[in-house]
């Protein structure tokens, strides 16, 4: 069997899903493959957690990506702080003490609620090539309130998804010029400014020396063009839509100034500092699509844009850039020609920081024994104490139990062989299950024998129906069964549709079972009362 290297890079947007199956095999072939699923977004129920986390579950289900066991999701960096600190010296155990303190000095809540990443940043490279000499350091700086990556947790676990690690999407940008540049060999500029144009926002990776020195997200996205352009022709969003696909960058010059403004303000306030100037960008993302947009953005933030050259081709992904990078996260996949992934990658992972915050083996371990310990104190005086009301009542509980059996005698008599009360007991328990006995066979209308009998007699004959759970709420009926086919589950739910007995019949989920033709369906059906 060949050995292969897997992972998924999600992106998950506000109009849509994307995702990036990057594969590399011992031999060093590699497969891309790329999938997308457009989200509903005009209505505000559109937006309720429950339903993206069905499209979500539908679009990982068709595309067969629950079978990875590497997957990689991003937090967008408008949930983030992110900052770039510099130190006057470069002991990785120093930075790793001194930056918490100096993201508690800079971020208004306390340090135990945040979820503190850095990367420490390698000396620039100037243009000629060499490292710059420095005697300090320089630190990426991520902090995200523990509740947003717990809360993107909890939205992954409801569609059955524990993400391998948890990046940053302006990072996952960087991760795409790193591959460029290491694995395709491309002549990538070390002064270049990422600018990923999506549906809802745009998010910037600003690369100095060939280090992301400056992530961002401007709140603009190709949706405020849609926008624009359906007031300003008095059309649809979705009829703006398809004629912004036909326009030229030309045609919308004037509605492209607040992302102009907001990349000049951005760029200004990069350069204002003792740093070099940037001299390419790369336009990608979905809102990259429009003709000559690419080239239209740099000309107005004085920057030149990439192209093959450079290495930024037409196999470049530039529609999925973001879930391209997350794909190719350099602390999963491993580089080529290699059995194992770089931990010196510059890349992201909250997850990890998340995991590595929570209480340590040793700690775990003492307040583990220390709670033993008190467990046994506390079981020791419950026994006493038991001990002590059994020593207590003894005596009482015989006396009354002699008085209740020569009670008993006097009136069942002698020589019965049952305890006092034994068979006032059995009574009530024999009357109590002849209760509910009665309860399961009464076939009058609304009882459970009554709605299962309608629904047997409607189920269509000549079908095999295995049942794995059958629940019954007075009239509604909800079924989890396997058939051996996807046209028998139809079958099945237009036969019992069609029943006159019965008002509501829906499939809520059907997928394919572990065995061979075996399809597991859920079905939620309502008995009409007579």
């Amino acid at each position: 069997m060949a050995i292969v290297n897997e992972c998924v890079g999600l992106d998950i947007g506000q109009t849509g899903l994307k995702a990036v199956r990057f594969r590399r095999r011992l031999s060093g072939r590699e497969t891309i493959d790329y999938f997308q699923h457009p989200l509903p977004f005009s209505r505000p129920e559109d937006l309720e957690p429950a339903r993206r986390v069905q499209s979500l579950r539908g679009f990982l289900w068709r595309h067969g990506l629950y079978a990875t066991d590497r997957l990689v999701t991003a937090i967008p960096c408008q949930d983030l702080f992110v900052r770039t600190l510099s130190f006057p010296f470069n002991d990785a155990a120093k930075l790793a003490q001194v930056v918490p303190f100096e993201v508690e000095n800079l971020v208004p809540m306390p340090l135990e609620d945040l979820a503190v990443d850095s990367l420490v940043l390698p000396p620039g490279l100037p243009l000629e090539g060499l490292h710059r000499e420095t005697k300090g350091s320089e630190v990426l700086v991520t902090a995200a309130p523990r509740d947003k990556v717990a809360e993107h947790l909890r939205f992954l676990a409801q569609a059955d998804i524990e993400p391998s690690a948890i990046n940053v999407d302006a990072m996952a940008l960087f991760s795409v010029t790193q591959y460029l540049q290491q694995e395709e060999g491309a002549a990538v500029p070390q002064d270049l400014a990422i600018i990923d144009i999506g549906a809802s926002k745009t998010t910037l990776c600003l690369i100095e020396g060939g280090r992301p020195v400056m992530l961002r997200t401007i709140l603009w996205g190709g949706n405020y063009l849609t926008q624009a352009l359906a007031v300003r022709h008095a059309s649809s969003f979705a009829d703006a839509e398809r004629h912004k696909r036909t326009l030229a960058v030309d045609q919308v010059n004037g509605l492209l100034e607040p992302i102009v403004k907001e990349l000049r303000i951005t760029l200004q306030a990069y350069q204002g500092g003792e740093r070099s100037r940037l001299t390419h960008a790369w336009i990608c993302g979905g809102g990259s699509k429009m003709q000559e947009l690419g080239g239209h953005l740099s000309r107005q933030v004085g920057l030149y844009p990439v192209g093959p050259r450079q290495g930024f081709g037409a196999d470049t992904p530039r529609a999925f850039s973001i879930a391209f990078g997350l794909a190719i996260h350099p602390k999963i996949v491993r580089p080529r020609w290699r059995f194992k992934s770089s931990p010196l990658g510059l890349a992201l992972d909250l997850k990890g920081v998340t995991d590595a915050a929570s209480p340590d083996a040793a700690t775990v371990k003492q307040n583990r024994r220390l709670a033993t310990i008190a467990g046994l104190v506390i079981a020791v005086l419950a026994l006493v104490d038991v001990s002590v009301h059994y020593v207590l009542q003894g005596q009482r509980v015989t006396q009354l139990k002699t008085a209740l059996h020569s009670q008993y005698e006097q009136v069942f008599g002698a020589g019965t062989g049952a305890a006092p009360g034994e068979e006032v007991d059995q009574a009530k328990y024999q009357i109590s299950v002849i209760d509910k006995a009665l309860g399961l066979v009464d076939a009058t209308d609304g009882k459970v024998l009554f709605t299962l009998s309608t629904f047997v007699k409607q189920l269509p004959p000549g079908t095999m129906i295995k049942i794995r759970e059958l629940t019954v709420d007075g009239a509604v009926i909800l079924m989890e069964g396997e058939t051996s086919s996807f046209d028998a589950v139809e079958r099945i739910k237009q036969t019992l549709a069609a029943s006159p007995r019965l008002t509501e019949v829906s499939v809520t989920e059907t997928r394919v079972g572990a065995a061979p033709n075996q399809v597991v369906f859920r079905m939620t059906i309502t008995v009409k009362k007579s």
